[in-house]
């Protein structure tokens, strides 16, 4: 199999666009978010404004790369920012028992935390934001048996 009959295969796989997907968005939250600690901003300044602009870049290349959608809907913004809401809150618990409770590195709790959070943006992502629900088997009337 040649190179690029190898790079088209991944590029098949939603799970390798959203890795993808993941690293060049973790590239431009964490640029600029040193790039406003650069200018001299508040930490909570440069982290919330970075996450805001990190969710946007997410959402336009998770919605349209990633997941293939280009219907427009308020409610699936809506649910792709609350995936975020809860992946961000379930991080911070992680790393405050790691970091405050078990004395863990700051560096080795975020990395542990990250790993918890794909996987849990990935579903979310998949499963509710964009509406790729699994599908259910219908009965047949006539005698009861799951049909497709």
């Amino acid at each position: 199999m040649r190179l690029n009959d190898k790079i088209k295969n991944l590029y098949k796989d939603k799970k390798i666009r959203f890795l993808f997907v993941g690293v060049l968005n973790t590239a431009v939250g964490y640029g600029l978010y040193a790039l406003f600690i650069f200018f001299g901003w508040h930490y909570i300044v440069a982290q919330t404004l970075s996450t805001l602009i990190g969710v946007a870049h997410s959402y336009v290349w998770n919605k349209y790369f990633t997941f293939g959608k280009t219907a427009r809907s308020f409610k699936e913004a809506l649910r792709f920012v609350s995936v975020y809401v809860v992946s961000y809150l379930i991080s911070l618990l992680l790393q405050y028992l790691m970091i405050d409770k078990a004395g863990m590195s700051a560096y080795i709790a975020g990395l542990i935390s990250l790993v918890f959070t794909t996987v849990i943006s990935y579903v979310g992502h998949n499963f509710y934001s964009f509406g790729n629900f699994p599908k259910k088997k219908e009965k047949s009337k006539e005698n009861g048996e799951n049909i497709k």
